[in-house]
């Protein structure tokens, strides 16, 4: 989470319970926003003290749902206990009597057996590296039935708060810990230590439908909120343009919460804010732009030796290649080395080095990105080369100056490549309309293009079948086509993002 200010936390995944402090539980430990006055701080802690059960520094346990795990006809997978050294059994033991005492686990006589592994925590301040518990659910993950449900893209949800005067986040406290399991399910958990044999008796990190599910349940909590709330899985934000209706929706939101038993973490809560950190992102009054801690995790990264640790270069700055305009051109070399032909150790060469520093001064001089103003007219810039297609989405601002709203791209196929000039083109515009649709969906939008012939897009005959096949896809979109000559063109300058 942040403070207006835009201070943040590293993010982490998997559940800490055992770092709270006392505070945690109390209305008190709720930050509030620096720009509010007086008597909207005494109004929010009034209504906040409404619901002074919400906050703990345990797990609630709702009675809405409890989780199923399918296996079919499956005989029960048991896998052998990893071998560990003295400190870290002790490490183990230490966290499995926690998890006793809160409830979360208990002994079992479970055929099924799953192994215990230790996920480093995130860097604390100190520069000490601890040790997570998690239980490796592969085996059970394989027999188990996949079930389905949307998981909310990052980019819509940022794009959504950006632009609400007044933004307010709630994390619940080890979300999944929160369902509980079937009694049939029990057993299936079941893991195994030096010390005992032990199952979860609550949704466990690490089972395949856990996400889905707690992103369904949540969904279902925060129905009808849905004008100005958002959740992803247990990252709850909602946001309005004035603070009376902003307090009414706050009363509302943690009404649902109450209503299903879930408990979160006070100093979690932000409340009110101009800009919060939420989905590694810092979101608000207008913009969205990359977290300076994850730049700078970027920054000191030392070159890769093996396939993995490029893999996870890649991730990291995947995840912001929005920002990057032509992120896979520059990126191309790295995802060289990850092919499965390639060896496991990574030959680094001047031109892998070459990327590796240019995806880094990409990162640092990424550009903030415009929240999308639906009331406004959209500017698509398009462009093609002999590599890949790539766009702009952009906007004008109040001052008039146009900028960013994101940067899409991807690589042409072997057969695309032989395209002509001008269907590479024409492709450049289709993909990307398609792929911008859900910005551009009934309203009128501005395509530019460095290509003239483009013009005619819309008034194509019979001479190219791909071309009026291409136009007649576009019926229905309600846009005007613009010649932008090369020397403006904010990506003629570079060849197009190849990304897959």
């Amino acid at each position: 989470m942040a403070t207006d200010e835009g201070q943040e936390e590293e993010s982490d995944p998997l559940p800490d319970l055992f770092s709270t402090t006392e505070s945690d539980a109390l209305v008190e430990g709720v930050v509030l926003a620096d720009c509010l006055t007086a008597e909207q701080k005494y109004n929010c802690l009034n209504l906040l003290g409404q619901f002074s059960d919400l906050f703990s520094i345990v797990p609630g346990t709702t009675s809405w749902y409890e989780h199923t795990i399918d296996t079919g006809d499956s005989l029960p997978v048991k896998s052998k206990i990893y071998r560990r050294p003295d400190h870290v059994r002790d490490c183990i033991k230490e966290e499995v009597q926690k998890m006793l005492d809160l409830g979360v686990v208990e002994p079992s006589e479970s055929p099924w057996a799953s192994p215990v592994v230790l996920v480093p925590k995130p860097h604390s301040k100190d520069g000490k590296r601890e040790m997570r518990f998690c239980v490796d659910y592969r085996g059970l993950n394989q027999v188990t039935k996949t079930e389905a449900h949307p998981i909310p893209r990052a980019d819509e949800l940022t794009g959504t708060l950006a632009s609400a005067k007044y933004l307010s986040t709630f994390d619940l406290i080890a979300g999944y810990w929160q369902i509980k399991l079937a009694e049939d399910a029990n057993p299936k958990t079941a893991f195994s230590t030096i010390g005992g044999h032990y199952q979860f008796t609550v949704m466990p990190f690490g089972l395949k439908n856990a996400p889905v599910i707690f992103q369904r349940f949540v969904n279902t909590v925060l129905q009808g909120l849905e004008a100005f709330s958002a959740a992803y899985l247990g990252d709850i934000a909602f946001f309005r343009s004035t603070w009376d209706e902003h307090l009414v929706h706050l009363w509302k939101v943690l009404e649902a919460l109450q209503k299903v038993g879930l408990t979160i973490k006070a100093s979690k809560c932000q409340i009110g804010q101009g800009k919060v950190v939420y989905l590694g992102h810092l979101v608000g009054r207008e913009q969205i732009a990359p977290l300076q801690g994850k730049i700078q995790t970027i920054m000191d990264w030392v070159p890769p030796t093996t396939q993995t640790q490029v893999r996870a270069f890649l991730g990291l700055t995947g995840y912001y290649r929005r920002f990057i305009k032509n992120y896979g051109s520059i990126a191309a070399p790295l995802n060289d080395l990850t092919s499965k032909k390639m060896p496991k150790k990574v030959l680094w060469t001047a031109s892998c080095q070459k990327a590796f520093e240019e995806l880094k001064q990409a990162m640092c001089s990424a550009p903030v990105l415009k929240s999308p103003c639906y009331s406004k007219k959209f500017i698509v810039q398009t462009d093609a080369s002999e590599l890949g297609v790539g766009a702009v989405l952009s906007q004008l601002n109040s001052e008039g100056q146009e900028k960013p709203v994101a940067f899409i791209s991807r690589r042409l196929t072997p057969r695309e490549k032989r395209w002509s000039a001008i269907e590479r083109e024409a492709f450049a515009v289709v993909w990307a309309l398609k792929k911008l649709r859900p910005y551009l969906f009934g309203t009128h939008f501005i395509v530019q293009t460095g290509h003239k012939p483009l013009l005619w897009l819309k008034q194509m005959k019979d001479e190219n079948a791909k071309l009026l096949r291409w136009s007649i896809s576009l019926q229905g979109m309600d846009y005007t086509v613009e010649h932008r000559p090369g020397s403006i063109h904010p990506m003629q300058r570079d060849s197009p993002d190849i990304s897959t």
